[in-house]
């Protein structure tokens, strides 16, 4: 099950382009794999351009996709 929460997060670490370590409600979660990645486009109609998101697995044994817009980072969508 998930939930879209798209929440703005702090990327405290980077590897290359990809974020290695970011803070969601205060906690430090440190990205142990990325299991997917992938480019959406927004709503052009709107304005809006191309967003990445990342499917991650996190030291927390939590899984998360984050999505970047514009140069923000998002939690875009927690799994239970």
């Amino acid at each position: 099950m998930s939930r879209i929460v798209r929440q703005p997060i702090a990327v405290c670490r980077w590897q290359a382009d990809d974020p290695v370590a970011f803070v969601h409600r205060g906690e430090v979660h440190t990205i142990v794999e990325i299991l997917d990645r992938w480019v959406e486009m927004g709503d052009w109609w709107q304005g809006e351009g191309e967003r990445k998101l990342l499917c991650v697995w996190t030291d927390h044994n939590a899984l998360f996709e984050l999505e970047c817009t514009k140069q923000s980072w998002f939690v875009y969508k927690v799994w239970d």
